[in-house]
């Protein structure tokens, strides 16, 4: 079965994840979702009729002019399903179907159960936090939280994967590419316990780990199109690359996370001396840093919320008010600059809502840390230093959360919590303990995110093969998945895929470009034909929201197959040949699957092999062959 035809069927599974098993209702996964559908507009936190805010159970409860909305176990007090049991709500002619309106009964009847009412101690952390645990001991931590919710839902994970599988894995989520034919031969025949963590400690430790983790934080970092100037310019995509560079340092430093992040929110200067500063030009408008702007990203990239919909109201679907969205803004309202300069000024500590917003334009709003409200009275000397040095501490309730599960998504294809900025009550993680074990541990060992990335990685969780078992059907597979008792198949990002080519046929500046820059514009469309890694970046994009999804289709398929640099040859290949005269054409071949597939051929594939090599008459034409064919299999492009 085809990726694209599994990912419906795991979307599913994964919203059935969400409840553990029991029979009553639940606010968040039941409740929520049928009063987002049918009764925000009216009592969300755009429009509050009758004074009625349906957004959160407090809201509810307290009720609005006509009394409590919901009084638990209790549906004759309860005016919400008083008024929903007589079609009185909603308004018009869309009213609650049968099932929705026997699902906000029983809800009532049941006393009102949130997520958080069925959480046994199964679901608190296995490791008491305030302590930096051995890796290996937070590793049995991280497999009893997903073992517990398996058996909870008598579902079996699937075995561990095989050495070839986790060799592969490993190399291109902590070193962005393939191993080598020298490295996987190495490892697959090493007859150690214990060398999976000693590969782990060795990845973790190469530059390019660094470069990697680097370059994941500039696509997050980067929106799908970088501004431009207003006639459609230069875009900075050089400058966005030296932030990504930048990142890379200071991983490779063994900076601690809440080290980076104040070093990159907290510059201001010439980019020429600090690269990270394009940051708030990305997140800006027009190139140029906005308050709103830095608002909106640093509250999903370093906080793990989507505050942004508050910016021109009371979001009507989450519990975050406009009046939090433009005291957060504060922060940043005297930061002004652009790509090339960025200057930092004192202010009052206060911030206009502009009349761009929808509502309360002119409106004056004191800077306020997220649900902390005030901040301290005295006058500070910067406020956004006084935002950076609160967003950091250890006892802040987002930081650490936020990246605990942003790591877990990048290798698991989806956070604890998802979306991965969508971190709230009402949107509870799919594993609580396992969120809080990585949330204490992050913040134990000082953030250091390599620790947290070593703790998941020597996981039995992480180890686990992505091949489905033909035992079992295929909705079973998908809701294993789900619960992280099998690893997904995901699809190698363009960094990941253009870095692994260029090894593989030894060539640092490989060209796929199907036109030559020189003459002009692809296809007659405005972006101009980019360098080879950007033009690489365009064509092989991923979808940063679920590396699951397959979105390449026929011209990723054409340059692969017709390309005139993949059928011209390897200088890998043809240094592997000049160094090893006496290689038979068997090791040769399997030369070629070790630098590219990571495993050896079967015997029906090296026969096979072997034979086309033997029946052409030029050698080194039939092996540049097989490696083309080798590159174009779909087990090159996935990380299994």
């Amino acid at each position: 079965m085809s990726i694209l035809t599994v990912r419906p069927i795991l979307l599913g599974a994964f919203l059935l994840s969400l409840s553990p098993a029991q029979a009553n209702p639940l606010l968040e996964h039941d409740v929520l979702p049928i009063l987002t559908k049918n009764c925000m507009g009216c009592h969300g936190g755009l429009k509050q009729k009758g004074k009625l805010d349906l957004r959160t159970l407090p809201a509810m409860i307290k009720g609005g002019e006509s009394g409590a909305a919901v009084v638990s176990g209790n549906l004759d007090k309860s005016e919400l399903w008083q008024q929903i049991l007589h079609d009185d709500m909603p308004e018009g002619d869309e009213k609650l179907s049968p099932k929705d309106k026997e699902t906000l009964r029983k809800w009532i009847v049941a006393g009102l159960p949130t997520f958080a009412d069925h959480q046994d101690s199964k679901t608190k952390p296995s490791l008491p936090a305030g302590k930096r645990h051995d890796p290996s001991q937070v590793a049995i931590g991280i497999d009893q939280h997903i073992e517990n919710r398996l058996q909870a839902n008598k579902l079996s994970p699937s075995p561990p994967a095989d050495d070839v599988e986790f060799l592969r894995r490993i190399f291109l989520d902590l070193a962005g590419r393939v191993p080598t034919a020298t490295e996987a031969r190495a490892f697959l025949e090493d007859e150690s316990n214990n060398k999976r963590a000693a590969l782990i400690d060795k990845l973790l430790e190469s530059p390019d780990f660094g470069k990697q983790m680097g370059r994941t934080w500039r696509d997050w970092i980067c929106p799908p199109e970088l501004p431009s100037d207003m006639n459609s310019g230069k875009q900075p995509h050089q400058e966005a690359r030296r932030m990504g560079s930048w990142i890379a340092d200071q991983v490779n430093d063994n900076h601690s996370w809440d080290h980076i992040v104040r070093k990159l929110l907290s510059v201001h200067g010439e980019i020429k001396d600090h690269p990270q500063m394009i940051f708030y030009g990305l997140v800006g408008q027009n190139a140029r840093a906005t308050p709103d702007g830095s608002a909106r990203s640093i509250g999903s990239l370093f906080m793990g919320v989507q505050i942004g919909c508050a910016q021109c109201h009371d979001d009507p679907y989450r519990d975050w008010s406009q009046k939090e969205f433009w005291s957060l803004a504060a922060f940043f309202g005297h930061t002004k600059g652009d790509f090339k300069k960025l200057d930092v000024k004192t202010g009052k500590g206060e911030i206009t809502i502009p009349n761009s917003a929808f509502l309360n334009a002119g409106d004056k709003i004191q800077v306020g840390y997220l649900r902390n409200g005030k901040t301290q009275p005295e006058k500070v000397s910067e406020w956004r230093s006084e935002f950076i040095s609160w967003l950091t501490k250890k006892e802040n309730p987002y930081f650490a959360r936020s990246f605990a599960n942003r790591t877990w998504f990048y290798f698991f294809g989806r956070g604890i919590v998802n979306p991965v900025d969508d971190i709230r009550p009402l949107n509870p993680p799919t594993h609580p303990g396992l969120l809080a074990l990585l949330e204490n541990e992050f913040t134990a060992s000082g953030f250091d995110l390599k620790h947290l990335i070593r703790c998941v990685c020597n996981s039995q969780t992480y180890q686990r093969t992505s091949r489905p078992n033909k035992e079992k059907r295929i909705e079973s597979l998908a809701l294993v998945t789900a619960q992280f008792g099998q690893m997904p198949l995901r699809v190698m990002t363009a960094d990941m895929l253009y870095d692994s080519l260029k090894q593989v046929y030894g060539d640092p500046k490989l060209d796929l470009r199907a036109i030559d820059p020189k003459d002009g514009n692809q296809n007659g469309e405005s972006a101009p034909i980019g360098d080879p890694l950007l033009q690489f970046q365009r064509d092989f994009c991923t979808n940063e929201e679920d590396p699951t999804d397959f979105r390449h289709g026929i011209p990723q398929m054409l340059t692969f197959l017709n390309h005139p640099r993949l059928l011209k040859g390897s200088k890998a290949l043809e240094d592997f040949r000049k160094t090893n005269p006496d290689q038979t054409t068997a090791q040769t071949i399997e030369w070629l699957y070790l630098s590219t597939l990571s495993r050896l051929p079967s015997p029906d594939e090296l026969a096979t092999a072997t034979q086309f090599v033997t029946e052409l008459e030029e050698p080194e034409k039939a092996y540049t062959d097989v490696l083309w064919m080798l590159v174009n299999r779909s087990e090159f492009l996935f990380v299994r």
